[in-house]
């Protein structure tokens, strides 16, 4: 059998429409009596997916291996079981699930480099930019970045060719996204990997 591309998939801003809820909802972290949005018990159970994620997510799952790579807050316990009844609710939990198992919650995520593939996430931090790796041949594309790699537009399609290009030659992440973006000249992520935060995030 011809292993498959594994491809990490961040959930805040990349699968899920979370910062308007958590920007919105900064004046109410004073009533839960913590400090920030992002800390207010259930805050994370039901959000409204990314325009088109499900459907995408859908339509790599017979190519591709895909995994959730995901921080929860550390200081919101509910955080984390609510990240995993969300994908439970959007994908379904049993083997028929692309997630079925496969979900990892971390707050650095280049420990999951190792096992090779693509990290789609919005954001450098929490170890995202470092995915961009020739030593471990893997690649960090930044959603949405390029406003044509959005679950709603190519990035289905984009990772499409990459699973079956890497599939069919067994290439590595890299060198499958380089050959397949000479043709589309996709900037995948930010030259300097930082970008704007939101006043609470910075607390």
């Amino acid at each position: 059998m011809t292993e498959k591309l594994n491809i990490f998939l961040d959930m805040d801003n990349t699968l899920v429409n979370t910062l308007p809820v958590l920007n919105r909802a900064t004046d109410l972290a004073v009533d839960f009596g913590v400090e920030k949005p992002d800390q207010i018990p259930g805050i994370f159970r039901n959000l409204e997916p990314i325009d088109g994620a499900v459907a995408g997510v859908q339509e790599l799952a017979d190519r591709a291996e895909l995994y959730i790579l995901t921080t929860a807050p550390w200081n919101n316990v509910s955080s984390w079981s609510d990240k995993l009844a969300w994908l439970t609710e959007h994908f379904g939990n049993g083997p028929t699930s692309p997630f079925y198992k496969k979900v990892i919650m971390a707050h650095t995520k280049d420990v999951a480099r190792g096992k090779g593939g693509i990290l789609i996430d919005d954001r450098p931090y929490h170890g995202a930019a470092e995915w961009d790796s020739e030593k471990y041949q893997t690649v960090w594309i930044q959603y949405g970045y390029d406003e044509r790699l959005t679950w709603d537009r190519e990035l289905p399609a984009f990772l499409t060719l990459v699973a079956n290009l890497a599939a069919s030659e067994s290439l590595d992440a890299r060198t499958a996204v380089a050959s397949v973006n000479t043709r589309f000249k996709y900037a995948l992520s930010a030259d300097d990997a930082s970008m704007e935060l939101a006043d609470w995030e910075m607390k």
